[in-house]
């Protein structure tokens, strides 16, 4: 700003007349410069901006902003500066008026009137689709009966019913009948904590609980359980509605407090029928249409989805209730032709765009939208931005069609609906500025369940309204734009959203102070770099007090907080960072990552030996530093994680085995067992030569026999920024020397196939995809087709059985890199050998230094070689009598036996807690690993499934055992995988004891001679009359757990590294028309801090619910495994 107040004289010349003329401007000094200059009485202004960062439109609202402020100080000089005015009359209007003209006209109806409606008029359509499937009519009658059930039991306006189930047709059809029985119903999600679950019923004080043998909640005295199991409930004569008038409580929904004690909010019936009409309108459903249930009951999103299906005739299809993510939900999407959906845009991120002609519109909300999700899913349909916080029944404003390339706005108020940009005065800030959004209009919430001192201080009286009107302070920060459209900027308080879920910081740290040994605490939201949100946190302990780690803390809150509200990531502070005014600094704290946190107490490495494992282990395990008292399988490792620490530390110049790890599990141990790596004379060149069938080879051939070129594995990488393509052909060409066994070529001779190792030839050429012409939206699929294009190419006599595939586009778009192998010649250990093989290539093909990929270990050839010689031995004729002696596995129900090819899956996701729990703190509580926990789930469900107490298991193995003296596999690249019955017997598939049961099933499976080895080994490379002994029926279903796929990547701690992201599996990577050997494959991995499951099934043979219900077991045990493993006495017995 700059003042010009010297005088002003006009230049004097002899004989002249001279004026100023005023020069055009070229240039701007700074980005806005502000002028003012007295002249002859009156004061001029002008303002100098910068054309690339501001439009005309934008000074011009800027200047007319200043002449209102400087008009306002000219009026009155004494009036303090907050209340002098920025915007005119008209811009006034605007904002408070001319955006609000919402009003519409509703028919006062209710949802359940509107339901009854439908079923009179399209009685056989379908209402809602899920294990099991309801017509309008049904849907109505259904509800109407259990209705009656619920007013003879005092059920009416102002009467609360708890809903203690799933997302499932059963808690559709008792919101349904609360609502005809004129009561309200607030979801209380069985997965909760308990302790959650008791407030929320003690504050709620329901009337009647509703839920499912198996499910009910401890309940306070005095209110009755009603289970929905009791088919007797929907025996009687539907109800009529009961009439309830537009103030009565719809429903309750508990958010997040910011005191550390959840609140409920009472939404009324006055804004549902509203909302109803205007979402069918702007949404577009119409009747027929198929619209998702997905968000789950606790959450209002889920009346959204009531509305916008019931409200136009369309049908309400109900996913399981376990988490939908990624490729499974778009499968789900396409399968069931969902037409409209609301998913989150944490969860849409994870999703495939491509592929779904049916879905017409998509609505997201539940938090920010970012503008690349708008670039790929926007195309071809109708996306909208939703926005609303539950105070205000579901959405207050919402967008029109968003459009590629522009950042997506929250839009503008709902019908019925009014939204004010406010300051601190509660007076309306100029269009462009930044405000907190209050909403008004007949949809607000009635308030806080008995919080009047809250409810008064968020729902404020309408300068604005009618007299008695009341607003709400959402404290969400906005502004307007100048066509009259929200944009979300940001948060005007301490609460936050990750991955959709509301969040009061101040519940958090309320529930940290709660622990004894914590004096202060502070929570926070930070992001990394690949954009991904995590709540954390900071904590200061008490003077004088025990220890606190991050892992008993997590522990402690997860007793009284749902998994969403507890911090991945906890670190300890001498004092928490304050400002100037005393308030704690949140963008003072540090980042925070996880740690180990081990029971004994943090011991640091001293000899060089226990330095390096030290930090290969925290590599492998993803921790922050690992000392060399902490328990390698305590901290989360597994046997395939044990090899990774083999590989590393043999680059590293440490020879240690996968035995040595699994009899010495600290580094202190295992540090004096690590010897030097000497080079083996045997190993130093490329192998050449015939090689014999491997036991799962001979399997696979015996198995496969529609299209045995067909069964592939492969990898889709992100390639860093700037990375270069010739070292990435380089370092092709050395992995492909390096290992012997992706050379291989397979035969089929009269006597069998046979395998061959190739000599060193040119290898697989790196082809070269561009997808810049591909808009992005259609890229996701472009990428598919390329992948399927591969996989189908492979030739087992020709070769090569490797495929590299680069693909590029725009410079905005990172480049992929897509690998594939035939799975003949690789497993999932060998992918993270060659990932890092080839990582390691490359940045030494960047700085133009030889490929050295450290010494080799034992050929795929010799070791076949070997193991068929060690067979023909006798080594494993000691197991026989065992193997023989196993009883027959028993066939799995079906539910159809046709010949129909193709497989599907069902997936189950556990959260980061309970994974955490699976993986650290089972192991530690029952001693034993963590495939003991998982055959335990397993088993209880098969044995709750069949109804047998003896289930059969066909377990698959990585192989890589230590059988033979002198062998070294854990760098070396092939199919090694073991697959070996497993009999288990389960005594209770009610409520076991689970410490006993896990106990049991570990003793089991350790009376299996070598980890299962030998079995495969005398079944396919024995003499014929043992083979011929151990060809029985095989078990239905097998079990693969692949281990820590994160940070498994060298990439994870290199700066030069060829990877940004390595995005696992792509295209179809078998011919579905081949014959599956097994009725049921359950394969598992740890991703992101989660274990994920898929159940593959074959339609043909089984219908979804049947798998969904053995899935849902299985999911059911391992979270309850997880909470008895972190039990007080669990961690009693730790100690």
């Amino acid at each position: 700003m700059v003042l010009q107040n010297s005088p002003r004289e006009a230049t004097r010349l002899p004989g002249l007349e001279t004026e100023e003329l005023p020069q055009p401007a070229t240039a701007a000094n700074f980005d806005l410069t502000l002028e003012f200059q007295p002249d002859d009485g009156v004061l001029r202004a002008a303002l100098t901006y910068n054309t690339d960062l501001f439009d005309a439109a934008t000074i011009d609202r800027l200047a007319t902003h200043l002449g209102v402020l400087l008009a306002g100080v000219a009026d009155d000089p004494d009036r303090p500066l907050s209340r002098l005015p920025l915007i005119g009359p008209a811009e006034r209007d605007l904002v408070v008026g001319a955006w609000n003209e919402t009003a519409r006209f509703v028919e006062p109806e209710t949802l359940p009137e509107l339901v009854a409606a439908r079923a009179r008029r399209t009685p056989d359509a379908m209402a809602v689709i899920a294990g099991e499937s309801l017509t309008y009519a049904e849907l109505d009658a259904r509800a109407a009966r259990l209705a009656r059930v619920l007013v003879a039991r005092g059920i009416g306006p102002e009467r609360i019913v708890a809903l203690a189930l799933p997302r499932s047709a059963e808690i559709v059809v008792a919101q349904l009948a609360v609502w005809k029985a004129g009561g309200a119903f607030v979801p209380v999600d069985p997965t909760y904590p308990i302790e959650r679950i008791t407030f929320m019923l003690a504050d709620a004080r329901p009337a009647l609980v509703l839920t499912l043998d198996g499910l009910a909640p401890p309940v306070p005295d005095g209110v009755d359980v009603l289970t929905l199991d009791d088919p007797g409930l929907f025996d009687g004569e539907p109800a009529p509605a009961v009439p309830v008038r537009p103030e009565h409580p719809a429903y309750v929904i508990y958010t997040s407090g910011s005191t550390g004690r959840p609140k409920g909010v009472v939404v009324t019936h006055a804004g549902l029928a509203g909302f109803a009409a205007a979402e069918a309108e702007h949404l577009r459903v119409a009747e027929g249409d198929r619209v998702l249930a997905y968000s789950s009951p606790s959450f209002d999103a889920a009346i959204l989805e009531l509305c916008l299906a019931w409200a136009s005739g369309a049908a309400l299809v109900v996913v399981p209730p376990e988490p939908l993510l990624g490729e499974p939900l778009a499968e789900f999407l396409a399968a069931h032709r969902i037409s409209h959906t609301l998913i989150p845009p944490a969860a849409l991120a994870t999703v495939p765009a491509a592929g779904l002609p049916d879905l017409r519109t998509l609505v997201v909300g539940g938090d920010a939208c970012p503008p690349e999700l708008v670039d790929r899913w926007a195309p071809g349909r109708r996306m909208i931005n939703a926005y609303g916080p539950t105070e205000s029944t579901v959405v207050a404003t919402w967008s029109g069609p968003l459009v590629p390339g522009t950042p997506p706005p929250i839009g503008r108020p709902i019908p019925n609906t009014r939204a004010y940009v406010l300051d601190a005065a509660l007076q309306p800030v100029p269009i462009g500025v930044a405000g907190e959004l209050y909403v008004a209009g007949p949809s607000l919430a009635r308030g806080y369940l008995d919080r009047p001192g809250l409810t008064a201080g968020r729902f404020t009286a309408n300068p604005f309204g009618a007299p008695g009107e009341r607003m709400y302070r959402t404290g969400d920060v906005v502004r307007w734009t100048a066509a009259g459209q929200l944009e979300f900027t940001g948060r005007a308080d301490d609460q936050v959203k990750v991955r959709g879920f509301r969040i009061e910081l101040g519940e958090v740290e309320a529930a940290l102070t709660r622990h004894p040994g914590v004096a202060a605490a502070v929570a926070a939201v930070q992001q990394d770099s690949s954009g991904h949100k995590r709540l954390v946190a900071c904590f200061v302990t008490e003077p004088g007090a025990d220890p606190v780690g991050a892992a008993g803390l997590r522990e402690f809150l997860g007793r009284s907080l749902p998994g969403h509200l507890v911090p991945s990531a906890l670190t300890e502070l001498p004092a928490l960072p304050l400002g100037p005014s005393g308030k704690v600094d949140r963008r003072a704290l540090p980042v925070v990552a996880a740690a180990a946190e081990p029971a004994t107490g943090h011991v640091e490495p001293v000899t060089p030996a226990e330095r390096t494992l030290c930090e290969i282990w925290a590599q492998v395990l993803g921790l922050d530093r690992v000392g060399t008292h902490d328990n390698f399988f305590e901290l989360g490792g597994d046997s395939i994680l044990s090899m990774q620490v083999v590989s590393r530390a043999r680059q590293a110049g440490l020879r240690v085995s996968t035995k040595d790890i699994f009899l010495h599990q600290t580094v202190a141990a295992l540090a004096p067992e690590a010897g030097a790596v000497t080079e083996e004379a045997s190993a130093e060149g490329p192998v050449v030569g015939d090689v014999p069938l491997t036991p799962i080879q001979d399997w696979f051939f015996a198995t496969h026999t529609v299209n045995p070129h067909h069964f592939n594995q492969s990898m889709l990488v992100e390639l860093a920024d700037g990375f270069d393509a010739g070292a990435l052909e380089r370092a092709l060409a050395a992995v492909w020397t390096h290992h012997d066994a992706l050379r291989m070529r397979f035969t089929r001779t009269e006597t069998g196939w046979q395998q061959h190792n190739a000599d060193v030839e040119p290898g697989p050429r790196l082809r070269h995809e561009d997808l810049t012409g591909v808009p992005e939206a259609g890229r996701p699929a472009a990428l598919e087709r390329i992948a399927d294009a591969v996989h189908a190419g492979f030739d087992l006599a020709d070769g090569p059985l490797l495929a590299a595939v680069l693909v590029t586009a725009d410079p905005a778009w990172r480049p992929r890199l897509f690998l594939a192998a035939h799975h003949v010649v690789v497993d999932a250990v060998s992918w993270r050998i060659l990932l890092d093989d080839l990582d390691t290539a490359y940045r030494q093909a960047v700085r133009d230094v030889p490929a050295d990929l450290g010494p080799r270990t034992t050929s795929f050839r010799d070791w076949a070689h070997r193991l068929r010689d060690h067979v023909r031995a006798g080594g494993f004729d000691g197991e026989l009598a065992y193997w023989t002696g196993l009883p027959p596995a028993g066939e799995l129900p079906v539910d159809h036996d046709t010949a129909v090819t193709g497989t599907a899956e069902v997936v189950v996701t556990l959260g980061a807690a309970d994974t955490n729990a699976l993986l650290r703190s089972a192991p530690a509580a029952y001693r034993t690993r963590v495939n003991d926990v998982l055959l335990t789930a397993l088993a209880w469900a098969l044995a709750r499934w069949t109804g047998r107490e003896d289930v059969a298991i066909a377990l698959e193995g990585h192989g890589r055992e230590d059988v033979l003296d002198g062998v070294d596999l854990n760098r070396t690249v092939g199919w090694f995988t073991t697959l070996f019955p497993v009999a288990l017997s389960i005594a209770d598939t009610e409520e076991p004891d689970w410490r006993t049961l896990v106990k049991s099933v570990r003793k089991q499976l350790r009376a299996v001679p070598g980890n299962g080895f030998g079995f495969g080994a005398l079944r396919h490379l024995g003499a014929p009359e043992v083979r011929e002994r151990l060809a029985g029926a095989q078990p239905q279903i097998s079990f693969n757990y692949l281990g820590q796929w994160d940070g498994s990547g060298a990439a994870a701690s290199a700066s030069d590294s060829l990877y940004a992201a390595v995005r696992g599996s792509l295209g179809r990577d078998h011919d579905p028309a081949e014959h599956h050997p097994h009725l049921l494959d359950l394969v598992g991995a740890v991703q992101d801090g989660e274990l994920v499951f898929s159940l593959i099934y074959q339609p043909g043979r089984h219908d979804r619910r049947t798998v969904e219900a053995v899935a849902g077991d299985f999911a059911t045990a391992l979270r309850r495994i997880a909470a008895d493993s972190q039990a007080p006495a669990r961690r009693k017995e730790r100690r």
